[in-house]
């Protein structure tokens, strides 16, 4: 014998709307706001005073789920998974809104993203996002017959300021040859820190050689000034390695050694200078 089940009264379903912790809207056709539970009115700029009369500023159609960005109580940004129904409000067709507040998921999100791919000391893209960007920019040079050039960048006598001056001031010194190495590039360009004091900058769609030559000469030229940091004034000079696809490599794990065998030779002619890599140099 099957049990019965009695459906909620009136006055259930009004607690049930009252303390959902899902939003719930009610929206007609022109888009004015009819109702709104407590927990919707969070996710609105009206917050308690209640959003009823006001026009809800999305595009609506029956969907089983979008995520939306909506200005909520205290002017803080609120992300909300929403999905869409159509149903009967008082006798004129309107739309039920079921809005899930997953501002706390998506923040997280994006904090364990920040943390798998970027350098925590300098912000810069690291190894692992590096990696994606080099396979994609050669995947595209494949596609449609162009250079990638990579330069292998490492700071001399990077180890002595830590020594001297301690690793918060290393550290700092780090996040400042971020910034003029990003200054130093052409739009399109990228920088990443690799490891330690060494730092890969991917050129794409490069011409020839001259062209990928120019950009390292003006990040050699980028650290002629000295560094102000912390009282201390610290000045570093970089060597270069260049490579390029598809003319020292046919992959990005060889174009990186090639880069880096080239940086080891101008760090072994005295540094602060750039050497290429070029296939008929072996």
């Amino acid at each position: 014998m099957s049990r019965r089940t009695d459906a909620p009264g009136p006055a259930q379903l009004r607690a049930i709307y009252q303390r959902m912790t899902d939003g719930i809207l009610i929206v007609g056709d022109d888009g004015t706001i009819l109702a709104a539970n407590p927990a919707a009115r969070r996710m609105l700029p009206d917050g308690g005073s209640g959003p009823t009369g006001a026009v809800f500023g999305f595009p609506i159609a029956d969907r089983n789920a979008v995520v939306i960005e909506l200005l909520g109580a205290g002017g803080r940004v609120r992300t909300a998974e929403m999905r869409v129904s159509t149903l009967d409000w008082h006798g004129r067709p309107a739309r039920l809104l079921i809005l899930r507040d997953i501002t706390e998921q998506t923040e997280l999100m994006h904090r364990l993203h920040l943390a798998a791919n970027y350098d925590p000391v300098t912000g810069l893209p690291n190894r692992l996002l590096f990696e994606e960007y080099i396979g994609q920019a050669i995947r595209e040079a494949r596609r449609h017959g162009h250079r990638v050039g990579l330069l292998f960048v490492d700071f001399d006598g990077f180890k002595r300021v830590n020594d001297t001056f301690g690793h918060d001031v290393g550290d700092l010194l780090l996040r400042r040859i971020g910034r003029r190495l990003h200054r130093a590039l052409r739009e399109g360009d990228s920088v990443a820190r690799f490891a330690g004091d060494e730092f890969l900058i991917t050129l794409t769609q490069v011409k020839d050689v001259h062209e990928a030559s120019v950009v390292a000469a003006k990040v050699l030229a980028a650290f002629e000034a000295p560094f102000e940091l912390d009282e201390h004034t610290v000045a570093t000079t970089a060597s270069i390695g260049v490579a390029f696809f598809p003319d020292d490599a046919a992959d990005a794990s060889e174009l990186l050694r090639r880069a880096d065998g080239a940086m080891y030779r101008a760090k072994a002619e005295g540094g602060d200078r750039f050497r290429t890599c070029l296939a008929s140099d072996e």
